[in-house]
């Protein structure tokens, strides 16, 4: 029955984890819980997570096991392994490890298996708290997973983290299939006449028209470079790390992250008539507060790098993703005075 358990465990965790994920984020992640496995046992883990590709990542640590079995607790302490499904930080994801643990009191090894899901939120970019549930068997004394023994246990443990260094990865704006925004066909770009002549309309002296112009088109010679977290360089940008590439490409140095980007420079109404080439766009993805950055390149598109790479979008339009990003659009700002 418990074997049925399992399989059955494992086929709903490979079911559910078919969904859509999110790119992965790492960390460190310390957990503490409790296993109940006939008797109830104390759970505590540390391990190190880093991406693999994709919403693939995969993490090492330590596990330790106080059993309260009996009149003395029994303890085992040793290293797990863990490959996880869509750890972006926020939201649902899915894990399977696996722990070769060693009891104190005795010498034999034992192996530990578990599979389950959990859920995220990030309170702050760099911190994220969760609690996860799995299913886990203990194998003792490593008679293999496929041949169970009487004194095999398992059961679910409930189990609650914290990860420093794996918050939401604001800055990768998820395309329908992660459901964020919807995917179309990206638009042609302005010609850098077009920038210079946009930007000389909204008020700007020839110098500041020829520096939009150099801005817009540094951004846009980025186009189809991949989305790299913390990237501010042409292997990979985040969404910040592509305008402060195309501003200080030009000499202009501004702010690193998206919400210090969101309140550089003088406020511009967020309407697209009153918009210049290299202004900064913010948008709210999760929440009331900018979380994703754009540039304005001008005839109502900017350009910005998001979860598929550096692209265009569009704030005109009655199409699906033009008015999703126009809903999102909260901040404008000027730069270039």
């Amino acid at each position: 029955m418990k074997y049925m358990n399992l399989r059955s465990a494992l086929a709903l965790t490979v079911l559910l984890s078919a969904r859509p994920l999110q790119a992965q984020s790492g960390g460190l992640e310390v957990t503490y819980g409790n296993w109940w496995r006939g008797d109830r046992a104390t759970v505590a883990s540390a391990q190190l997570y880093k991406p693999i590709a994709g919403p693939l990542s995969w993490g090492f640590g330590v596990v330790r096991i106080i059993d309260e079995e009996g009149v003395f607790a029994r303890s085992s302490t040793g290293a797990e392994v863990t490959l996880a499904l869509g750890r972006s930080g926020s939201g649902l994801h899915f894990m399977g490890s696996g722990a070769l643990v060693r009891l104190h009191e005795e010498s034999n090894l034992d192996a530990i298996w578990s599979v389950g899901a959990g859920y995220e939120v990030s309170p702050l970019s760099f911190v994220t708290l969760g609690v996860d549930a799995r299913y886990r068997l203990e194998d003792r004394n490593l008679s293999g997973f496929w041949r169970r023994q009487t004194d095999d246990r398992s059961g679910l443990a409930l189990q609650v983290g914290l990860t420093l260094g794996g918050g939401t990865r604001r800055s990768a704006v998820p395309t329908r299939s992660g459901g964020g925004a919807p995917v179309r066909t990206a638009p042609t770009p302005p010609s850098g006449e077009d920038i210079f002549n946009s930007a000389r309309n909204s008020g700007a002296s020839d110098d500041n028209a020829g520096l939009a112009r150099s801005i817009v088109e540094t951004a846009l010679d980025a186009m189809g470079t991949p989305y790299q977290w913390g990237g501010t360089n042409s292997n990979g940008f985040d969404c910040s790390g592509l305008i402060k590439y195309a501003y200080e490409q030009n000499g202009i140095i501004i702010p690193r992250v998206s919400r210090d980007q969101a309140r550089a420079g003088r406020a511009v109404e967020a309407r697209v008539a009153a918009l210049m080439p290299g202004d900064i766009l913010g948008f709210s993805i999760e929440g009331d507060r900018v979380t994703h950055v754009g540039l304005y390149v001008g005839n109502g598109q900017f350009i910005h790098s998001a979860t598929a790479g550096v692209k265009i979008s569009n704030l005109v339009g009655s199409d699906g993703e033009s008015n999703w990003w126009t809903r999102r659009w909260i901040a404008s700002r000027r730069i270039l005075n």
